[in-house]
């Protein structure tokens, strides 16, 4: 549950950037021109995708093949090939499909050198090899370039959410200044972008998952069928009454088992629906180390194992979390607040405490934003 300074992902890029309290100017300025070379990648691809089209009608239409494979820019030769065309042809239709090819590739041509003039405005990035990670990349430009030790460097790599997937052509891009670390991927010459991998890889899970539940449903039906041979062999066979016996207990057993599998099923569901949560008195959870909570700054989890948070509320079901001053160890119940802070009260919650202080109820207004955060720390008075 590592939180993010800033994290956006569109067609070709994936931004990325390390938990702190500031900002970075420079960073910034960084961020903004690699969106803009991620916009400029993404409209490159499009028009690829456009230029391949018109590619096969040529082809399609009697038109000389190129040779070329989809995906890549016209080379010289093939360039030539198709400006001679141009030059020869009578036809209307056909001269204007060559100059929609050729103008395409221009434009395409074009937009590659707005990307090596924005480049030239940024660091140089790190082109990925077949084999190379994401948290290496991290690793290295922090302690080579920048000179961290391997302790702080880990611990801004941790609080970024780095990329899994690396394709060999991406471009990973690292800044760091005064604190400060962001990394960014983009397509660079892939022929797939960043975001693409991803979507490729939970396409990849999903078919995984109903491949499973086919499966599944296959067996079931196998299951049914051999019960059924079971029940008309015990109606026609009186001397098998023994092994009816022993088959009826298998099926009770099995039986049994569904039953359990289906209460786990509920648990699961009922926890993946759930809001963890720790409540405590704001120096007893802080002196624990459970939580941090300096003078300046903002509050933060500091452990979250699953031991550490013995309650939680099915937000499928409830929405009020109750606590009691007896609970928490302290006279009364003055002030109630919720870690981490980005949760705001009155917005994403409310809090409504008891006259006497006894008892406070937290209501949970946006109750996607806590089924996202899953882990709360309550912190009283």
């Amino acid at each position: 549950m590592r939180k993010l300074l800033v994290f956006c992902l569109s067609l070709t890029l994936l931004l990325l950037f390390s938990c702190k309290s500031k900002e970075s100017a420079t960073i910034s300025a960084q961020m903004k021109q690699v969106q803009k070379i991620a916009k400029v990648e993404k409209e490159i691809n499009e028009k690829q995708n456009k230029l391949n089209e018109l590619i096969r009608q040529y082809v399609k239409e009697g038109g000389k093949d190129l040779g070329l494979v989809l995906d890549q820019s016209l080379g010289p030769e093939q360039r030539e090939v198709l400006e001679k065309k141009l030059q020869s042809e009578e036809g209307i239709g056909y001269k204007d499909l060559i100059s929609d090819i050729l103008k395409k590739q221009k434009e395409i041509e074009d937009l590659k050198v707005q990307i090596q003039e924005l480049e030239k405005k940024l660091p140089s990035p790190t082109l990925v090899k077949k084999g190379d990670r994401h948290f290496d990349i991290a690793m290295n430009f922090l302690t080579k370039e920048k000179g961290l030790d391997e302790a702080t460097a880990k611990k801004l790599v941790y609080q970024t959410n780095i990329m899994d997937e690396l394709v060999p052509g991406f471009k990973v891009w690292n800044f760091y200044d005064e604190g400060v670390y962001g990394t960014f991927v983009t397509q660079g010459d892939a022929a797939v972008s960043p975001y693409g991998v991803i979507q490729a890889a939970k396409t990849k899970l999903v078919n995984e998952k109903n491949e499973a539940i086919s499966q599944k449903e296959i067996l079931q039906k196998e299951k049914t069928t051999l019960l059924e041979q079971v029940a008309d062999l015990e109606q026609r066979r009186d001397q098998l009454n023994q092994d009816v016996m022993l088959l009826q207990q298998e099926r009770e057993e099995l039986v049994k088992k569904l039953a359990e599998t289906r209460d786990l099923s509920e648990e699961l569901k009922s926890k993946l629906n759930s809001v963890f949560y720790r409540v405590g008195e704001r120096k007893a959870l802080v002196e624990s180390g459970l939580v941090k909570d300096p003078l300046f700054g903002s509050a933060s989890i500091l452990k979250y194992g699953e031991e550490n948070f013995p309650d939680r509320i099915d937000l499928r079901t409830a929405d009020t979390i109750t606590i009691s001053a007896e609970k928490c160890g302290v006279p009364s119940i003055k002030k109630v607040r919720i870690v981490p802070t980005s949760f705001k009260n009155d917005v994403d919650f409310k809090v409504a405490l008891s006259p006497d202080g006894s008892s406070a109820n937290i209501q949970i207004l946006n109750k996607d934003k806590f089924r996202a955060e899953r882990t709360i720390v309550v912190l009283v008075n």
